[in-house]
């Protein structure tokens, strides 16, 4: 399948994309999450929806990847952030998940596209929850997958969970070395889905390929932590919402998806048996039928369509 990219300029910093699909079909924009850079969205995933007839666009936050990598002051350890974060004390952070909504709105002016089906994957799906509670002109439907409305009363990860992405820096010194790393880490919040090893492992390649930025995961996670919980803006959302979560994610508990999906009305909510905070090879053909799904609930004066 044929796949473009480039990089645009969006709320004054520089996104990288790709998109596949045919180029005036309905545009779903993939939100990757924590760390992640956005060839952590499979490729037989996104290959599915736009053989569907789906334009398919997946772009690097700030901080990852190809996109702009910011430096700013850092004054909280991940412990200390989550400290106060729970205790409900300020936290200092270059930017919150609020300034990253702006970023995936400016992603969609730079390509013309005035309304988008958004699909979040933990961090990202609470920028897309906060984008539908915030900027609903620009949403069409809305699939969050792993994701909550960071609340401090959900329960916590699981402690080794929270350390494959906060903990104490690995030293990685080759593709090899990130590969053994991260599929370690995938053993920890993965489920008992198969994952895909081969598919794993290109991606971990390709990750390491494109640039690791250590600094910017404490950074997305000091914004994360900095942001709050926002479960009352979702009674906002008007757009069809599907909650997509697995029963054995031991990193946002079950019961961030049920709180997601309590929180906006007439959302449906679909737990995988099995899938842990992943997205699992066994679990790709669910997980597109059910954003498609989710995008047919659209009414048709809702449909996406291209900034003139």
């Amino acid at each position: 399948m044929q796949v473009t990219s480039g990089k645009v300029e969006s709320n004054g910093i520089e996104l990288f994309y790709d998109a596949r699909g045919p180029e005036q079909g309905e545009a779903i924009v993939f939100v990757m999450g924590l760390a992640a850079q956005m060839v952590f969205w499979p490729e037989p995933l996104l290959d599915d929806l736009a053989a569907r007839g789906y334009r398919v666009i997946r772009f690097d936050n700030r901080d990852v990847g190809l996109s702009t990598r910011l430096r700013a002051p850092l004054r909280h350890s991940p412990m200390g952030l989550m400290g106060r974060y729970m205790t409900g004390l300020p936290i200092a952070a270059p930017y919150t998940l609020h300034d990253l909504v702006e970023d995936t709105c400016g992603l969609l002016d730079a390509l013309g596209i005035q309304k988008a089906h958004l699909v979040g994957a933990s961090m990202g799906g609470m920028i897309s929850q906060l984008m539908a509670a915030h900027r609903p002109d620009r949403v069409a439907s809305l699939t969050s997958i792993m994701s909550s409305p960071n609340s401090r009363l959900l329960p916590p990860p699981k402690p080794a969970a929270l350390k494959t992405l906060v903990g104490p820096r690995v030293a990685i010194n080759s593709a090899d070395e990130y590969v053994t790393h991260g599929m370690r880490v995938w053993r920890v919040i993965g489920g008992t889905l198969q994952q895909g090893d081969d598919l794993l492992e290109g991606i971990f390649r390709q990750a390491f390929e494109r640039g690791l930025y250590p600094r910017g995961v404490l950074q997305q996670f000091t914004g994360i932590m900095a942001t709050g919980g926002f479960a009352r803006d979702l009674r906002r959302v008007t757009a069809p919402t599907t909650v997509i979560h697995g029963s054995h994610d031991p990193l946002i508990r079950v019961a961030g998806g049920k709180a997601t999906a309590r929180a906006i009305r007439d959302a449906r909510l679909a737990i995988i048996p099995g899938m842990g905070h992943d997205l699992p090879q066994a679990a790709l053909a669910q997980i597109a039928d059910l954003i498609h799904d989710n995008a047919l609930r659209v009414e048709p004066q809702g449909a996406p369509v291209a900034l003139a």
